[in-house]
């Protein structure tokens, strides 16, 4: 095993055994009103009148991002709740949008069966971690970003793969 997968499964160990407490939170900057306004018109103007989605391999590396893959065992977002409106959907509790429609992170069906478009679909949609697959990714920096799940999951994706596909 290499020293790089071993810090990773070291991290995700960390992360497993430790949720982030509310200190945590508090330090991760925070966007302003016009700051969430600008990037959900962005998000909607590229969702368009059509359904516009992004690409199936960009909204592989998003629910990656956010969900996790038990294979990899690699957890969900600390940050993913689990949606009271929509029952066995999620939402994400650090953009500040809270538990709607339209923030959904899990596909789900409408009441007449239809697939309801979730926010992982929009062609432009932002991440507050800029996590790989979202349209503000930012890989991680070693000494000033150490984000564990970023790390792994640039490491088991590959980090031009990311690059490619998160847009």
């Amino acid at each position: 095993m290499s020293d790089i997968h071993k810090e990773i499964e070291e991290n995700i160990k960390k992360q497993q055994s430790i949720q982030p407490s509310s200190d945590e939170k508090v330090q991760r900057p925070k966007a302003g009103f016009l700051k969430k306004a600008a990037t959900f018109t962005e998000s909607m103007v590229s969702r368009g009148l059509n359904n516009n989605k992004a690409e199936p391999v960009t909204i592989e590396l998003r629910q990656l991002s956010c969900h996790g893959d038990p294979d990899k065992k690699l957890p969900p977002c600390a940050d993913r709740k689990d949606s009271v409106k929509f029952p066995g959907s999620h939402f994400c509790g650090a953009c500040g949008c809270g538990d709607k429609e339209l923030t959904q992170l899990s596909p789900r069906k409408l009441d007449n069966g239809q697939d309801a478009y979730y926010k992982l679909e929009y062609p432009k949609v932002h991440c507050p971690l800029m996590m790989p697959g979202f349209t503000n990714y930012v890989p991680t920096t070693p000494g000033v970003s150490e984000n564990p799940r970023k790390k792994f999951i640039e490491f088991s994706t590959g980090i031009e793969y990311i690059r490619e596909n998160s847009k």
